[in-house]
Order: structure tokens, then sequence, then C-alpha cells
């Protein structure tokens, strides 16, 4: 992928307006195209689980449960729950990525499935004061937010009392960096400010899914760190029962310093120093 500056944005709906149209343009590339090889979606049809053996373990038994995947994308996490038994809800504010959704259900039989078309902002709303046992949620998804307190007063809103809100996501550490050129080789060095208030806007070509993807797009995204995150939840209404941090990635943005540690998941090669890659976030709804 090869990024560039961009304009920034006029308002905080004019970035989302944009990011739609990007996640719109990608999401027929990440289920059927190019990107599908990234998202293993032949071994996943297959029987294959979409999640990591830390979020089964940490979750624990869903079977019964209901279950909103938060900015769910193609569906393949959600129905991934779905197939250890929760009654499962995708929202995303993408059509394009929920018609793949829909779709993947068919093929897999799971008729109780649904899949709502929202922002994160309106989901309450647009759910109608429907609550859930679990909310998940992440895996490269609060990026893409730009008041992450509007997040968790939703996120309150559509857990029931007692519920939990489970998330994974690459940790503030490895979102600020990049590699650098030395005549020592590449090193990791700072790149973005976590202290940024506004989005970071940039033109990209190609997909984290599919770097040879021919489509060009504009993103904005925001920076979050541990205390945006916290402070965010237990503000309104969430106790953190476990945040744990690991050397895996649920996605390999540096090719040439990454390699693959199992299915859908990438890690630091030998050599490398090794540093927080991504983290897991349990909190219950008080």
């Amino acid at each position: 992928m090869a990024w560039r500056p961009a304009p920034p944005p006029s308002s905080d709906e004019v970035a989302i307006a944009e990011n739609h149209e990007s996640w719109d343009a990608v999401a027929p590339v990440h289920a059927q195209g190019g990107g599908a090889e990234f998202y293993r979606i032949e071994q996943w049809l297959a029987g294959e689980c979409k999640l990591g053996p830390w979020e089964i373990d940490e979750l624990g038994d869903v079977a019964g449960k209901s279950l909103l995947h938060m900015q769910c994308h193609i569906g393949t996490d959600t129905l991934s729950w779905a197939r250890r038994g929760a009654r499962v809800t995708g929202l995303d504010f993408a059509q394009n990525a929920l018609t793949e959704a829909r779709r993947f259900a068919e093929i897999l039989g799971i008729d109780d499935a649904h899949f709502v078309h929202s922002t994160v902002a309106s989901a309450a709303d647009t759910l109608a004061g429907e609550q859930f046992d679990i909310l998940y949620t992440g895996r490269g998804a609060l990026c893409w937010l730009p008041d992450l307190d509007e997040w968790a007063s939703v996120c309150a809103r559509l857990v029931k009392p007692g519920g939990l809100l489970y998330l994974e996501e690459s940790t503030p550490f490895v979102n600020t960096l990049e590699p650098r050129e030395t005549s020592e080789g590449a090193i990791f060095a700072p790149k973005y400010d976590l202290f940024h208030d506004g989005p970071i806007s940039e033109i990209g070509e190609g997909s984290y899914a599919d770097p040879n993807w021919e489509g060009e797009r504009v993103t904005h995204c925001w920076e979050y760190r541990y205390d945006t995150v916290i402070n965010a939840l237990v503000n309104n209404g969430f106790e953190i029962e476990s945040m744990v941090e690991r050397d895996e990635l649920f996605f390999d943005p540096w090719p040439d310093k990454f390699e693959p540690s199992r299915p859908n998941y990438w890690r630091l090669k030998e050599g490398e120093v090794r540093f927080p890659l991504s983290f897991t976030l349990k909190a219950r709804r008080v």
C-alpha cells in the first residue's frame, strides 16, 4: 500500500462520509476479490474459525447469548461467533459489507443472523432499545471513531446490565510507528502523534487485504490511547475486568518485518525487538 497526505475534512461528518465510501469500495474486494486470501475466506467457509483462541477463552461459552458485533465489516467474525452458538447481530455503516455478510450467512445456513445498517453514533437508536448480553468489537475499528466518549455512551445503551463489552485492538504504541531506512537497515520510528486531536487524513492505494488492488481511497482515522479508551468506558458505566497485551497482530502492516504466527495473525520476525502489538479488553456493564 502507498499512502500520501490528504486535505483535512471540513467536519467529522464529511470524514465519516468519505470513510463510508472507502469501506463500501473495499468490501467486495475483501469478500470475493484479491483480499479474500488475506481473510482466508475459502478456509473459513470450510470450517476454520476466525477468532483468536484467547477471545474464545476470555469470553467463555457464548451459546444461547445475544451478541452484537459493532463495525462488523463483511461478517466473518460475527458468523464465527454464531458457529459457537451465539445469537448474533452485526452492525456496519457500509451497505456493501453487509451485503457480503448476508451472503456468507446464507452460504453457511445461519438463518438467525441479523445484519443492520447504521453508523456507531446512531446504533442505539437504529436498534430501537434492544440490548445484548455481549457487545463485541475491534480489530481495527476504534480508529474510525472521532469520539470515544460517544462510542462508550452508545455501547452502554446497547449492553444489558451485567453484560460484557469485549474488544481486541492494535496497541496505541504500534499505531504510532513505521519502519524507516537507516544505514543499519530498517528500524521502527514514531510517525503519528497519539495526542493529535483531529483526524489523520490520507489517500491510499490498495487495501491492507489486497495491496495490489488498483483502487484509490480517502481515509480519516483518529488516534486512541489506553486512557481515552478506558476512561470512556469507566465514565459510561463499565467496570474493566481485564486487559491483556500480546505479541501477535490481526493484520500484517509491514511484510518485511512480520511473519505469520497462526491463521489470521502475524508477529514480528525473529531478530526484531518485540513490543506489544495487540490487546484485548473485557468490561462489564454495571
